[in-house]
């Protein structure tokens, strides 16, 4: 009985992620939105219930009938909603493990490679280039200061 239950609970995961998972993905969120306007008009109908209750006698009564009543569809709801989240759960479980082995597999590919390396490159020519400036810029600097010291000298004040 463990096996068969093991068997069950593992299968959906053995599939790739793909069309199919996406269309019952979305046929799932359609269920959930349909089962969260059953949960607001129970709600409704318990609030119209409460506000009618406080119009009789036996005001307690009512409202704990109204509040049983209000729960019996709320189960119900929840009794639906909670293989449908289950199912979704392992539908987006496998939907992220499709893009985590995708992902994997252009990190690891070849072109990407060669992409990196001249990412690599490019960034090592740019810090060859910035120190080469920054060399420039300071030794233009100290023959500015230089030739400032020169004309100061040659000034006759």
């Amino acid at each position: 009985m463990k096996h068969k239950f093991l068997v069950l609970l593992f299968l959906p995961l053995a599939a790739l992620a793909g069309p199919a998972e996406e269309a019952e993905l979305a046929d799932l969120e359609t269920r959930q939105e349909n089962l969260n306007l059953q949960k607001d008009w129970a709600k409704y109908r318990w609030d119209k219930k409460q506000h009618d209750c406080y119009s009789r006698f036996f005001v307690n009564r009512c409202l704990d009938e109204a509040r049983l009543v209000y729960r019996e569809e709320i189960k119900a709801i929840r009794a639906q909603e909670t293989p449908l989240k289950e199912r979704q759960r392992v539908l987006k479980a496998i939907q992220k493990d499709e893009r985590d082995q995708q992902r994997e597999a252009e990190r690891l590919s070849e072109e990407k490679a060669r992409e990196r390396q001249k990412n690599v490159e490019t960034f090592e020519q740019k810090q060859i280039d910035m120190q080469a400036r920054q060399q420039d810029v300071e030794k233009r600097r100290q023959d500015s200061e230089k030739r400032a010291n020169e004309n100061k000298k040659a000034t006759p004040f």
